[in-house]
């Protein structure tokens, strides 16, 4: 049995998705992965250092873990998605990746976005079939280990803070601009 999504911070029950009356969009940033396979849990212990920061109201946090299809009802009231996770590009420990779902189809064959059973690209093609799918960004780390234990190995403890940093740029530039950061390929 998986354990529940989780929402870690939440605010602004306010608002709703599209509505003009909030001047701000309703941010999600959430952190999926498997806790108990120590790097490929990155996305979710991401999420205990993003809160410790003073994050804008319009800003919600969730903890994904290996929720899947469940994740669909809780993604479709945000305007913008920043998802973190461990991806598999085989690459350096500690790689960061910016893209967007659109980027998928053009990245090469062993580029490994999810190692979830049901991954997150699948979630968010459900939530595009319903409608509500947000515009999305995902930053994806190259794990050093898949191995069992709860701990992040040292590589991918490093590279936390600068996740964090990209992350806060993102939802400066969406509240202030109402875009993700354009980056120059």
């Amino acid at each position: 049995m998986q354990p529940e999504p989780r929402i870690i911070v939440e605010k602004d029950k306010g608002f709703q998705k599209g509505s003009n009356t909030m001047l701000q969009p309703k941010i999600m940033v959430m952190g999926v992965g498997n806790v108990l396979l120590s790097d490929e849990g990155l996305g979710v212990q991401f999420l205990t250092l993003l809160a410790q920061e003073t994050l804008p109201d319009h800003v919600e946090l969730l903890e994904g873990g290996t929720a899947g299809l469940e994740l669909v009802h809780l993604i479709k009231e945000v305007d913008y998605l920043i998802i973190v996770d461990a991806v598999n590009a085989k690459d350096e420990p500690g790689a960061i990746f910016r893209f967007e779902p659109e980027d998928i189809r053009v990245m090469p064959s062993q580029f490994e976005v999810s190692f979830h059973q049901v991954g997150i690209l699948e979630v968010l093609a459900m939530a595009n079939i319903l409608g509500n799918a947000p515009k999305t960004l995902i930053f994806g780390v190259q794990p050093k280990s898949l191995e069992m234990g709860l701990e992040l190995t040292p590589e991918i403890q490093a590279v936390l803070p600068r996740v964090k940093e990209l992350v806060l740029e993102e939802i400066q530039n969406i509240t202030q601009h109402g875009e993700f950061r354009q980056v120059n390929s």
